[in-house]
């Protein structure tokens, strides 16, 4: 089994030669076939870069706006 990790250990990629994914993040893991993981990254990666593009910093003096999604 290969491995894959971040300096800080707390996400890994392990390579089973069995050739499944395990991608751990934290206390969690995920278990993928290579064609959903790949898909798996593309979408989060998408995501991110979605969330950087509508995630400004606000001005101290504004009012934060309130969101129409419900938590939870």
């Amino acid at each position: 089994m290969h491995s894959l990790k971040q300096p800080n250990g707390q996400v890994a990629l392990n390579m089973c030669s069995c050739g499944s994914l395990h991608f751990r993040y934290g206390s969690i893991t995920l278990h993928f076939e290579l064609d959903d993981f790949t898909s798996f990254a593309n979408a989060v990666a998408y995501l991110h870069a979605r969330y950087k593009e509508i995630h400004q910093p606000q001005p101290s003096s504004s009012t934060p706006s309130l969101h129409n999604d419900t938590c939870h």
